[in-house]
């Protein structure tokens, strides 16, 4: 019993995640986008209302929100394509970082200044921590399948 402990231990620390476990977490990280991508597509101006508190039918403002998730529909897929290989795709992890970054800080103001919802935050907490996972695979994680 023990060892299953500690296996499990082991398990929650990204620091001795194998290939495998990378790959498995770059696929939670595309689930991450797309989840919040398709219904912001679907109903956006629900979206608007739930991360803004913005009423509209400003074909401006639906027109740009939409290419926001359109773009994080993107990288999602982008996650995906990491999740295939991620030793082999290192420049979506560095672009994921970038974008992960800004899109997180532009929410960020945006609640400092009452533009946006603790729904807002919300995706900015989990957009950083993705970014803080993503700099550890880049600076240390596995790139290539071990031999077995």
């Amino acid at each position: 019993m023990n060892s299953t402990m500690e296996n499990q231990k082991q398990n929650m620390n990204p620091l001795t995640w194998d290939y495998g476990s990378w790959r498995k977490f770059f696929f939670v990280a595309a689930a991450w986008n797309l989840i919040g991508a398709v219904p912001a597509l679907v109903s956006p101006r629900l979206n608007l209302r739930l991360f803004y508190a913005v009423i509209t039918d400003n074909y401006i403002t639906l027109f740009l929100n939409r290419g926001l998730w359109w773009a994080i529909l993107v990288f999602g897929i982008g996650y995906l394509i990491i999740a295939s290989d991620p030793g082999k795709h290192l420049g979506i992890v560095i672009m994921g970082i970038i974008g992960k970054t800004i899109v997180a800080g532009h929410w960020l103001y945006l609640f400092s200044i009452d533009r946006a919802t603790a729904l807002a935050v919300f995706a900015v907490l989990g957009d950083s921590i993705f970014t803080l996972f993503f700099l550890l695979y880049l600076i240390q994680g596995p790139r290539s399948r071990e031999k077995e």
